[in-house]
């Protein structure tokens, strides 16, 4: 790789770890085809050394969301084991669907989710915010003495959702989003946070940081997979994982001060 590539690939992966960060998603499906211009080979390749950095800069973004408070803990555990046997299993099916075919699935389902998500968001009620890092408040009075407790949404969602249909949720998203990510080679965090914002009704910043986390456990476990099988590019890996990972932990530290 001459340098004047070296160089640009490693601001891409910065860069791309960066928002990723950010907003919650590794990103994985526009680094792809970076990846796929410098590696020019077998899919399996591709699809293992992507995921690879995209699991690199999650993890230290997650690190990042967990140290802000960021990330549901139960969602997580859930969401991540369920995610990473899909993600695990997909791994060794990476040949048995054409790849064209997959991705069409992901682009399908992607264009839903942001087309649903941009649709509800001309819907938000404005809310009050005790300060840039609380969670989203809602008020209720106290029967006793009329004070005002504050309640945050997720709060307020959990109880509304029966908690075993809840986890059947969690599971089956986690899975679903998995096996296609190990498959692919992508953690499709894309997916998975969506979800977590529509069916799970989770608050945005708290969607962001759980999904890394997941994103991060599930990507790791594909990896595995993919080690055993020989289909990752050190070469490359070397290039974009590490500025993958610093962009990502810095990326992070902007969540909390983005409007939702």
């Amino acid at each position: 790789m001459e340098s004047a590539y070296l160089i640009f690939y490693i601001f891409v992966g910065w860069a791309i770890g960066f928002v990723g960060g950010m907003v919650g998603l590794v990103l994985g499906a526009i680094r792809f085809p970076f990846v796929l211009g410098i590696e020019n080979s077998m899919a399996p390749i591709v699809a293992g050394t992507n995921l690879a950095i995209s699991t690199l800069g999650a993890t230290t973004g997650a690190i990042r969301h967990c140290r802000q408070k960021n990330i549901d803990f139960k969602v997580f555990v859930i969401m991540a084991l369920s995610g990473a046997i899909g993600s695990f299993m997909g791994a060794f099916l990476v040949e048995s669907v054409p790849l064209v075919v997959l991705l069409s699935v992901i682009t399908i389902i992607i264009s839903y989710e942001a087309f649903d998500l941009a649709k509800k968001s001309g819907k938000i009620v404005k809310r009050n915010y005790r300060n840039s890092d609380s969670l989203v408040l809602e008020r209720e009075k106290d029967g006793k003495n009329g004070s005002i407790i504050p309640l945050d949404d997720a709060v307020v969602s959990n109880s509304i959702i029966n908690p075993s249909k809840r986890i059947t949720k969690e599971i089956v998203i986690g899975f679903g989003v998995g096996l296609l990510g190990g498959m692919v080679g992508l953690v499709l965090g894309s997916i998975r946070m969506p979800a977590m914002i529509s069916i799970l009704k989770l608050p945005p910043r708290i969607a962001i940081g759980t999904n890394l986390a997941s994103s991060s456990v599930m990507g790791s476990v594909g990896v595995i997979g993919h080690l055993m099988n020989g289909n990752i590019d050190y070469v490359v890996l070397y290039a974009m994982g590490p500025p993958a990972m610093l962009g990502a932990f810095m990326g992070a530290k902007y969540t909390n001060r983005i409007n939702e």
